[in-house]
């Protein structure tokens, strides 16, 4: 061991940890056995769990370090600084087609730098050309504090530095703005040093116009932009830069833009925003195919595992005993999130959210979740960022027994009924609401995501090239809506109403650009068609001059009246008339709206023995046609419930 390592060990404590003695002693002793100096490994060990509260992750620092010198040790090399890198970048291939997590790249990151730090191995002219963060990328928490130390590094003074560390920290979403404000400090500086007003206005200027816009989005150059302007507007008011200081203008805001990820929102193996030469000299047509083959594929494969973990973990139970009731195994709240989610389009954040009842009030209700007589779940969703409350309602039907479960049979409402049978004790116990509660559960947490169990049970349950693609809820619910999207050939409010978004969210976040582009190509294609058909309608010779048989025209007209996206009042004029239609006895039903009549009209819909009746179909063409409606429909529905809630009867 190089001796000039012997200035740092005065840094951190060389005496052995006070705590988990048991575990941590004999493997910091086997430690020092590999590097053959106890005080290193102690050294070592101090400076790498540093601030470190997990027992857990403190053992995962020591274990990793051991096989790390252990793997070097086998392959006998020496003490050149070059040999350990080339046993390094071997062990990290080892570790990756493990699949471990990525905080595990971190700890080995950590450990090399800080033996190189110590000086244990002996640098060489080889071993400079070795980039760590290449093999090891920096983790979320090293970028943020490399951009602190850029804002200390190009800032003019202490005092901009102190007041934009302040600045910043009054924000909720810090890392949002340190980026922008490291970028624009730099700038300044390689301008003028001294940030006089016409570097500051220049250096913003350059900022701004950094942006590619052509594979980023307008939305983020205007936002990074206006965080830039607010920070210097507000230093200027303080009296820290030059009052007669000029900012530059920022964009103006976008009306559209897309807010898509560049990155993959979607299972499929084909990344549809980023093209390569070849993809994107394909035709139009086959790109689509094989892109939707492709998601489908993935997204019933991904169900269809689901599914069958439910069904064996169902019928494992004994079938004359009660349902447990103490919590659900992370593994099956995964499996029912899966299908859930792909079935309903609920966004993952308020699925983990999700409550089965909440207090009594005067103006809400009991449930958040209510299971309807035919089987039926409806759930009510809080999207908190728009602070809205969603009402969704399965379109599948379940019933709770003890007989033995098929695959078919596994759907969201059963997924739902189930986890509140499953849940009722565990709910009582930990005086919670909360639908997904894990077994053996103790608390109730803080968050209530389930992003790691599903990582997990990725890696447990899908093949390898699968998890390679790195699935979440997210995409999931994402590539759903893109297969909805183009089965139903662009119907976007088809896709809206399974997103439970508004048509301009779903078109600028969730539709890729490419895919509307040929969906608004081939609908312009056949009006071109429709009006060709109808600006030739009364000439002799149409067929000739659409170079049509007789057939074809014939076929082509019929088409066109079977088109959805055809219709208006010029449509239906030409539309020929069914005999139904021109039949003089036909009755046309008129509803008189008022609150009395809606009440009628929901008792109708309950208690309706027969939904093919007329009456059960006015009724609740009615109610339906009213909920969606203006807000004066709306009122004359509430106070239909509330008439209800007065004669004693439910209306959920």
């Amino acid at each position: 061991m190089n001796s000039k390592k012997t200035h740092y060990l005065s840094v951190y404590s060389l005496e052995l940890p006070k705590f988990d003695t048991k575990y941590l002693h004999p493997k910091i002793k086997k430690l020092g056995q590999l590097l053959n100096s106890d005080s290193a490994a102690t050294y070592l060990f101090s400076s790498i769990t540093e601030n470190i509260q997990s027992k857990t992750y403190i053992r995962t620092h020591v274990i990793l370090a051991i096989s790390l010198i252990q793997h070097h040790r086998k392959k006998c090399r020496g003490q050149q600084l070059n040999d350990f890198q080339q046993s390094l970048t071997e062990f990290v291939k080892e570790l990756k087609s493990q699949r471990v997590k990525k905080t595990c790249m971190t700890i080995i990151k950590k450990i090399y730098l800080r033996l190189v730090s110590m000086n244990f191995f002996i640098a060489d002219s080889l071993s400079q050309e070795f980039n760590i963060y290449t093999l090891c990328p920096a983790s979320s928490s090293e970028v943020l504090a490399g951009h602190f130390k850029r804002i200390e590094l190009y800032s003019k003074n202490i005092e901009i530095t102190e007041t934009t560390m302040q600045f910043i920290n009054s924000k909720n979403i810090v890392k949002n703005y340190v980026s922008c404000y490291a970028d624009v400090f730099e700038k300044i500086t390689q301008i003028d040093p001294e940030w006089p007003s016409s570097s500051i206005k220049l250096g913003i200027e350059e900022y701004r116009n950094s942006f590619d816009t052509e594979s980023g989005s307008l939305n983020t150059k205007y936002h990074a932009t206006s965080k830039v302007l607010e920070l210097f507007g507000y230093l200027i008011k303080i009296g820290l830069l030059d009052k007669n200081t000029v900012l530059p203008k920022n964009i103006k805001k976008p009306a559209y833009s897309s807010l898509m990820r560049s990155t993959n929102p979607t299972l499929s193996s084909i990344n549809i925003n980023l093209l390569s030469i070849e993809q994107s000299l394909t035709s139009a047509k086959v790109l689509i195919d094989n892109f939707h083959s492709d998601l489908i594929k993935k997204l019933d494969y991904s169900t269809t595992i689901a599914k069958k973990v439910v069904t064996e973990f169902y019928n494992q139970l004994p079938e004359n005993a009660p349902f447990p009731s103490d919590g659900i195994d992370p593994n099956i709240i995964v499996a029912m999130h899966i299908i859930i989610v792909d079935e309903m389009g609920i966004n993952p954040t308020s699925l983990y959210n999700l409550q089965v009842n909440i207090a009594t009030g005067r103006r809400n209700k009991k449930e958040f979740i209510k299971i309807e007589a035919d089987g039926t779940v409806r759930v009510n969703i809080i999207k908190w960022r728009q602070r809205y409350l969603q009402k969704r309602t399965t379109t599948s039907t379940a019933v709770i027994n003890h007989q033995k479960l098929q695959l078919q049979d596994v759907n969201a409402s059963f997924c739902i009924q189930f986890a509140i049978t499953l849940t009722q004790g565990i709910r009582k116990t930990l005086n919670t609401n909360l639908l997904w509660l894990r077994r053996g559960q103790g608390v109730v947490r803080k968050s209530n995501s389930f992003d790691s169990e599903f990582r997990k049970f990725c890696e447990v349950f899908l093949p390898e090239d699968f998890t390679q693609l790195e699935p979440t809820l997210m995409r999931i619910r994402s590539s759903r809506a893109i297969s909805i999207y183009i089965e139903s050939e662009g119907d976007i409010i088809k896709t809206a109403s399974y997103l439970g978004n508004k048509v301009k969210t779903t078109l600028s976040t969730y539709i890729p650009l490419f895919l509307q582009e040929i969906i608004y190509r081939r609908k312009l294609y056949a009006f071109q068609n429709l009006y060709l058909i109808l600006a030739t309608a009364d000439n002799p010779k149409k067929q000739n001059m659409l170079d049509m048989t007789e057939v074809q025209y014939s076929n082509c007209v019929k088409e066109i009246y079977k088109n959805e996206d055809f219709g208006g009042s010029l449509f239906e004029l030409l539309k020929p008339k069914s005999v139904d239609t021109l039949d003089e006895n036909s009755t046309e039903i008129f509803f008189i709206c008022s609150p009395e009549n809606f009440a009628h009209a929901i008792k109708v819909i309950k208690t309706s023995p027969n939904k093919e009746n007329i009456k059960y179909k006015v009724c609740l063409n009615a109610i339906n046609k009213a909920s969606s409606g203006s807000i004066i429909f709306k009122s004359m529905i509430i106070d239909a419930e509330n008439i209800l809630d007065k004669e004693g009867i439910s209306f959920e």
